[in-house]
């Protein structure tokens, strides 16, 4: 059965064709929790809240093919959630130093020459993410993995877009730093663009 058949199925409550979703895309969707966590613990309750919430607002999908990319935004914002419950997130005081007309755009990979290369590239990157501290982690997963723009990371973290951008900004340049101190790891990865005083992104 398709995925358009699945949700529309879903839809009406089939509990049998959401399962089937649940286990086509657990997998995909826990790893978007982990990058957040980075708890086994707190990916799965996050996993399984989403699943649930997703279930019970499948009517307000309009468009069924896009059901995965939805199912992961749902899932990134209750990692977010339990991470806070948790007391997780910290404040820094060092983001005050960071101007709002700042922010990271991440340069084009370098292009390993075989498979094995790239998948070490994508490792090494997947690990210096891993060990960036939550407040930092998260920003970084709901924009570049999952696309979402200033406006959409300002909305799920209840926070002003200049404090997204700060900490984008803060982010990715302690990337930098980390994947700068690896002499394996082809340079550059990111890079810093400083946008005009008011410019809108």
């Amino acid at each position: 059965m398709d995925l358009l058949k699945l949700v529309n199925k879903s839809k009406y409550k089939d509990n049998k064709a959401f399962q089937v979703l649940f286990e086509l895309f657990y997998d995909e969707v826990y790893r978007i929790a982990y990058l957040i966590t980075q708890s086994r613990t707190m990916s799965e309750d996050a996993v399984q809240e989403a699943f649930l919430k997703a279930f019970e607002r499948l009517d307000t999908l309009k468009e069924p093919k896009k059901f995965v990319s939805w199912i992961k935004s749902i899932t990134a914002r209750c990692a977010i959630d339990i991470l806070r419950q948790q007391k997780c997130l910290t404040v820094l005081d060092e983001f005050a130093d960071y101007p709002n007309g700042d922010y990271i755009s991440p340069a084009v990979l370098p292009q390993p020459e075989t498979e094995a290369e790239r998948r070490e590239l994508k490792a090494k990157l997947r690990e210096a993410i891993y060990s960036l501290n939550p407040i930092h982690r998260q920003v970084v997963v709901l924009k570049y993995y999952l696309g979402f723009d200033t406006r959409e990371i300002a909305r799920t973290l209840d926070l002003p877009p200049g404090t997204v951008k700060s900490r984008l900004h803060r982010a990715l340049k302690i990337l930098n730093l980390k994947i700068s101190n690896d002499k394996n790891f082809p340079l550059p990865v990111y890079k810093t663009i400083t946008k005009k005083e008011g410019t809108q992104q």
